[in-house]
């Protein structure tokens, strides 16, 4: 277990009780609903069905919180229309998990005239027909890269603290994936149809660390600053968590609009409607801070949500490389978690994940 990996692992593959440790991801998503409404409104009725398509999707209920106002609001427009919701992720996605949510009755189905269907593979390509979308919608994922880079990164497991050559790299397959995203969303959107990507975000700060605040900067260096210790310990290898990064980019507005700007095909395809970073919406400045007084529960909450998008990566491309067994990395994630989330109950709110969000609407010309 200790070979090196490629890289070629996808970012997301595995992410424990995604659903369960989803409070933020929800909270973002619920925000955003006053954009699909604006969006499906300045769609208008379609000729043959009102098509959604929901890229990385994930498992749980954001899922359908994702799809549940454009339903609404083009029964406004559309009563008897005929609507297709597509959600769209990678083949690991637990499917059997969305569409059993789908199919409840907390779900979107007992309207008329919808029908749901899946696209699997990844966002970075096309995942519908050319000109069959009238909606594209991506929360809280498009920050994941396409792919882990393995780089020497010593002192953080973080995108915004890397300097030199490891932060070009980072930056150079940021810029390569956005652009491919978008590439893709404009092959598949209808003229007139809507873009909306709503993600985690960075924005100017002069006292970070290359001039970018990102969200989630304290989180970050609490997880480096837990598998520090374990280092020292003689518990992780030094080599495998210099070479760790967590495989993100918390795109700030000309991140965001940089390729847009930069190539002709893009800048011809769509107009900007919307490019902002601002404070989440929900406890911007600590995203359980409605818990602070409970330390227990502070702590609970925030390993919970780490375990919950970072567990996988952790596993694969940090603790497997310092271990001989599979049992011996189930350990080693055991006494991660522990010491983490003893950090979070003894000092709530040092380390507060800080939640800025980057959205970008387009409407496709």
């Amino acid at each position: 277990m200790t070979d090196e990996k490629t890289g070629s692992d996808t970012a997301t593959e595995h992410m424990v009780n995604y659903d369960r440790n989803s409070y933020m991801q929800s909270n973002l998503v619920k925000s955003r609903a006053d954009w699909i409404e604006r969006a499906v409104r300045d769609i208008g009725p379609q000729k043959t069905e009102f098509r959604h398509l929901d890229l990385g999707c994930g498992p749980g209920h954001t899922a359908i919180e994702a799809v549940k106002p454009s339903i609404a609001a083009y029964r406004q427009t559309s009563p008897n229309g005929h609507i297709a919701v597509c959600h769209g992720d990678q083949p690991h996605n637990d499917w059997n998990g969305l569409f059993g949510l789908v199919f409840s009755g907390s779900g979107y189905l007992q309207g008329k005239n919808i029908r749901t269907e899946a696209s699997i593979g990844s966002f970075y390509d096309v995942m519908a027909a050319s000109g069959s979308v009238s909606l594209a919608t991506c929360f809280v994922a498009s920050h994941w890269l396409s792919r882990p880079l393995l780089i020497s990164s010593p002192g953080t497991v973080w995108y915004a603290d890397l300097e030199g050559d490891a932060r070009a790299a980072y930056e150079d397959l940021a810029r390569s994936d956005w652009t491919r995203f978008l590439r893709s969303r404009a092959i598949e959107l209808a003229p007139g149809g809507y873009l909306i990507v709503s993600t985690l975000g960075s924005t100017p700060d002069l006292e970070e660390i290359n001039g970018i605040r990102g969200s989630a900067r304290h989180l970050y260096r609490a997880i480096h600053k837990v598998a520090a210790t374990m280092v020292t310990d003689g518990l992780l290898s030094e080599k495998a968590l210099d070479r760790f990064i967590f495989p993100l980019w918390f795109p700030s507005v000309s991140d965001a609009v940089g390729p847009l700007i930069q190539n002709e095909d893009l800048e011809a395809a769509f107009e900007v409607i919307e490019a902002s970073v601002t404070d989440a919406a929900i406890n911007p400045q600590d995203a359980y801070q409605d818990w602070l007084a409970d330390r227990e529960k502070y702590a609970e909450l925030y390993t919970g949500y780490v375990r919950g998008f970072g567990e996988s990566s952790l596993r694969l491309h940090l603790f497997e490389k310092s271990a001989k067994t599979v049992d011996e990395a189930d350990a080693l994630i055991a006494t991660f978690f522990e010491r983490f989330e003893k950090l979070y109950r003894a000092e709530p709110g040092r380390y507060a994940s800080e939640t800025l969000t980057m959205t970008l609407v387009l409407r496709r010309r």
